[in-house]
């Protein structure tokens, strides 16, 4: 029967948990002797089916055996158990000479057990509730509207128990969904801009844009998926655009909303729950019947919670359906009183809850009558704790997503009420329930409509605005201290106060608060947001805090830190704008005026970013030159192999070969790996991949394909260690090109390719998206599918634009246009080559297959071998002064297939030998076979090949 541990089943009004092995009625526990249960298990189990005696007596006495008499005995009782909890009708048959059967129907109330969800299932939703009473026909409807029409929200007032249901429906439909189920708690969300990135972060989508939908609406495209969006009201408009762009664009999506009251979008279904039922006006039900009704069966259930003897009897029955009659039926009210029960009686508490709520009564017609009847139950159950209680507990709400009792004390506690009282009155209200605890760390917490009631106390104080401020002094304060610490243990100790963070920033930039404070807690939890990888919501932050300086703050550290994260936001979410130079420019010279080394290193390496990829070199050279001279000053191992790299890639997109080579290996073998990790940490970055990399081009360039090879595949190696996007993207992005250059038709290029488009829209990296769509495009293109191809280029092409990253752009143009020319279309691949605007002027480390591409669309185009003889020559000479064997090999090649006097023809044949017998290795690869064919011809003009390969 261990297969059979979390099923319930229902018949009549009665419950029977198999793994449990108890049968309820109601709230009632019906007692059964041990055989009876388990003759009542298997009857139920094979219910409208005759079970012979002789099956029974296997089930149920496996190894002893035993007469049929003593099952009779046992059918008897369990016959006058189950008659007595509901007389009058018949649930076991007796048929003679075959055996006995269960005559009721019998429904199956069973979801998975834990062990029957995915690990990854288990981490997104929150435990359901081991026994949810009166919500049956609800779960059925919303899961068949649910998989009827896709989208459906459930509404209904506060307290009325919408989470509860959503999760079980979200636990009930698992494995519909195979485990794909996520849930977003909205709670804590102060804007409606964060919650696209709060759906991403559920999804694990890493958020490096302000535009989140995109990414999100790929990854959803993979597998049907539900997502519960729980608690939108207090964010309705942004939720309600997310919600409806998501439905329309993703087919295979589900969409479960929480919310006080509907979207109003396109494809949304409202389901609206209801209260609980309760007995009706002017009834004297018994007991047995009373409990019949779920709001009643919910009171004697939470009762029990705190007082295991509670029977409901006949005299008080009535009593129990007028206190659920009160409180409409509402589950959290219903909750709040029963945990009174104890103390007063459910007399006392009928007395006492029709007092306060007459009380209240005249608030009705301005408010939702739901709304205030839990409001009048929370104010009772206000009333009834002492002054200092009351007084804690309104102040403990400026607390968000719980708290330690050590802050608590910290906060609370003033000239009017001592840390001992504070202390006293916070386990007091602990032990009334009136605090929950969270998780397993000792953390508590206010339930979220005793914290809205709290917050309202406290807003008609005269306390607001001073326990606010302790609050931020206080998490101020605490992010400046961690400051101190390394990553993971700031992370650790840190990352569950992100509520309170916000909720300190949110006070102390409104109109009450203080801009001051504001500031110094931004720049002190300015590393946490960005570790976190709430780059988004860093950004809001760090842009209010810049607003908000004073003239003393002007030019301060506090300033650099924001300006930093600032700029590192910018470059994250928008990648590298005017914008984001700006910022980054601005904490340079804050860094300078300072002193500060670390930044200084840090906005030149941006900086220098920047220009690299606008391409403007000789603003990057003066750059990474200034960043050596930091980096040598310091004396950091660290900060001196950044500066190499940076050298490093420059020198390497300038054509300085050997030098950029030189710097790398510098870089490489003198680094200093603390250094290393804290870049990636910081910005997502790695130099060593990058290195490695671009090293493998240079290897290439220089004449090593079989060494370039190698290059690629550890700088591939590396990156995947890493847990940031970016490392990979660069690696797969040099990878691609590299063996393009080597092997442009084997299928490694393309798969290479395919896993860079991938990866980078995957965590919506969009100039490394951009360039692995251009590099399919010329895969595409040389087998002959033009058209789609120019379309995927140019994709990739706006892409890049928009990311400003230009260091490919000519040479993966100049590079299409010559496969277009070769597919047969000279004068469509010359228009490709134009369009762009190439010029052949410039000296970057592809500029000679720039001029030789030229010389080859020249020849295609009739325009005249003298024509492509200078484009062929200069192509040689700039190759052999950047000491780029590969390019020159190639421009030798073209020059000789191209020459057609016999002069010429020898000369051209003389130096295409003379560079073709410098190459040591990957003498398979395309050019050398196409060189050596061209060598070993006896009639080299008749015999050659299109050199267009």
């Amino acid at each position: 029967m261990s297969d059979q541990r979390g099923k319930v089943l229902s018949f009549g009004p009665f419950e029977l948990s198999i793994g449990n092995r108890l049968l309820t009625n109601g709230a009632k526990v019906v007692p059964l002797g041990a055989r009876a249960m388990d003759l009542l298990i298997v009857l139920v189990e094979q219910a409208n089916k005759v079970v012979g005696r002789r099956t029974l007596i296997e089930r149920v006495w496996p190894k002893s055996g035993a007469e049929q008499v003593s099952v009779r005995v046992h059918i008897s009782a369990l016959r006058k158990a189950l008659g007595q909890s509901d007389p009058g009708r018949r649930y076991i048959a007796n048929v003679p000479g075959q055996g006995y059967s269960f005559v009721v129907p019998v429904t199956s109330l069973s979801s998975p057990t834990s062990g029957d969800l995915e690990p990854s299932s288990r981490s997104r939703l929150p435990a359901r509730l081991m026994r949810m009473l009166g919500r049956r026909d609800a779960l059925a409807a919303i899961q068949m509207k649910l998989a009827e029409q896709k989208f459906v929200t459930i509404v209904g007032p506060g307290g009325i128990g919408k989470t509860t249901v959503a999760v079980a429906v979200a636990h009930e439909m698992s494995a519909t969904f195979n485990g794909q189920i996520h849930f977003v708690d909205l709670s804590a969300l102060g804007g409606a801009s964060l919650v696209a990135p709060a759906v991403a972060a559920a999804l694990g989508v890493s958020v490096q844009t302000n535009n989140v939908l995109p990414a999100l609406i790929d990854r959803l495209q993979e597998r049907p998926t539900l997502i519960i969006l729980d608690c939108c009201e207090h964010l309705i408009d942004g939720t309600s655009a997310v919600a409806e762009e998501l439905i329309c664009r993703v087919p295979t999506l589900h969409l479960l909303a929480t919310s006080r009251e509907a979207m109003r979008v396109e494809g949304e279904h409202v389901y609206e729950l209801c209260a609980l039922a309760c007995p009706p006006e002017d009834s004297s039900l018994p007991a047995r019947d009373a409990l019949q009704y779920p709001a009643v069966q919910l009171l004697v259930d939470r009762v029990r919670a705190v007082r295991s003897d509670f029977e409901l009897v006949d005299a008080d029955a009535p009593i129990a359906a007028g206190i659920c009659r009160r409180l409409d039926g509402i589950p959290l009210a219903i909750e709040l009183a029963a945990g009174r029960v104890d103390i007063f009686g459910l007399s006392k508490t009928a007395s006492l809850l029709d007092d306060r709520l007459n009380l209240s009564w005249v608030g009705r017609r301005t408010a939702l009558p739901k709304h205030q009847t839990l409001n009048a139950a929370l104010e009772w159950s206000y009333d009834l704790l002492g002054e200092a209680e009351k007084r804690v507990l309104s102040r403990l709400s400026v607390f968000a997503g719980g708290f330690t009792f050590e802050a608590a004390v910290a906060v609370v506690a003033d000239e009017t009420i001592d840390e001992a009282n504070v202390s006293d009155c916070i386990w007091e209200l602990r032990s009334k329930s009136m605090i929950a605890a969270q998780g397993q760390e000792g953390r508590l917490r206010l339930l979220d409509t005793t914290l809205a009631f709290a917050s309202r106390r406290l807003a008609n104080s005269d306390e607001e605005n001073h326990c606010r401020r302790r609050h931020a002094q206080y998490f101020c304060d605490l992010f400046k201290q961690g400051a101190s610490m390394d990553m993971p243990e700031r992370l650790r100790a840190l990352g569950v106060e992100v509520d309170n963070l916000r909720a300190a920033l949110n006070w102390a930039f409104s109109v009450e608060g203080d801009a001051k404070i504001g500031v110094e807690l931004a720049a002190a939890s300015a590393s946490t947001w960005m570790a976190m990888a709430l780059l988004t919501e860093c950004r809001e932050w760090m842009t209010k805090a810049i607003s908000r300086l004073d003239d003393a703050s002007v030019g301060s550290r506090q300033e650099m830190i924001i300006q930093s994260a600032l700029a590192s936001c910018m470059m994250f979410t928008d990648g590298m704008t005017e914008e984001s130079y700006t910022s980054w420019a601005k904490a340079r010279l804050l860094a300078e005026c300072l002193n500060d080394t670390e930044c200084q290193l840090d906005s030149l390496l941006v900086l220098w970013a920047h220009q690299i990829r606008l391409p403007s070199y000789a603003e990057a050279t003066e750059l990474a030159d200034r960043c050596g001279d930091v980096a040598e000053a310091s004396g950091n191992r660290g900060a001196i192999a950044m500066a190499n790299y940076m050298r490093g890639v420059t020198y390497h997109h300038t054509g300085r070969i050997l030098q950029a080579e030189a710097h790398f290996e510098l870089s490489l073998h003198r680094d200093d790996e603390a250094s290393r990790q804290s870049l990636i940490k910081r910005f997502g970055y790695d130099r060593k991949a990058d290195a490695l990399a671009v090293l493998a081009n240079l290897a290439w360039l220089r004449g090593c394909p079989d060494q370039a090879r190698r290059l690629n595949l550890t700088s591939i190696a590396e990156a995947r260690q890493l847990d940031h996007a970016v490392p990979l993207c660069v690696a797969l992005a040099w990878a691609s090109f590299n063996t393009y250059l080597t092997s442009p038709d084997d299928l490694e290029t393309e798969a290479l390719a395919n896993e860079l488009v991938d990866h980078a829209a995957k965590y919506a990296v969009e100039s490394y998206h951009g360039f692995g769509l251009s590099m399919q495009a010329l895969c595409r293109v040389r087998r002959g599918d033009g058209d789609a191809a120019s379309a995927t280029l140019y994709r990739g092409l706006e892409k890049l634009s928009a990311a400003r990253y230009g260091v490919f752009n000519w040479i993966l143009q100049a590079e299409f246009a010559r496969c277009t020319a070769v597919a047969g279309r000279p004068r469509q691949g010359l228009a490709v080559f134009e369009r762009a605007k190439i010029s052949l002027d410039e000296t970057q480390w592809y500029a000679a297959e720039l001029r030789r591409i030229r010389g080859e669309l020249a020849l295609g185009n009739d325009e005249g071998l003298a024509v492509a003889r200078q484009y062929f020559l200069s192509a040689l000479e700039l190759s052999a002064s950047q000491a780029s064997l590969s390019w020159e090999l190639r421009a030798a090649t073209s020059l000789a297939i191209a020459e057609k006097s016999a002069g010429r023809k020898e000369a051209a044949w003389r130096a295409l030998q003379a560079t073709h017998a410098k190459f040591r290795e990957g003498l398979e690869t395309l050019d050398l076979r196409l060189a050596k064919q061209v060598l070993t011809v006896s009639n080299p003009h008749d015999g050659a090949t299109n050199s267009m390969h």
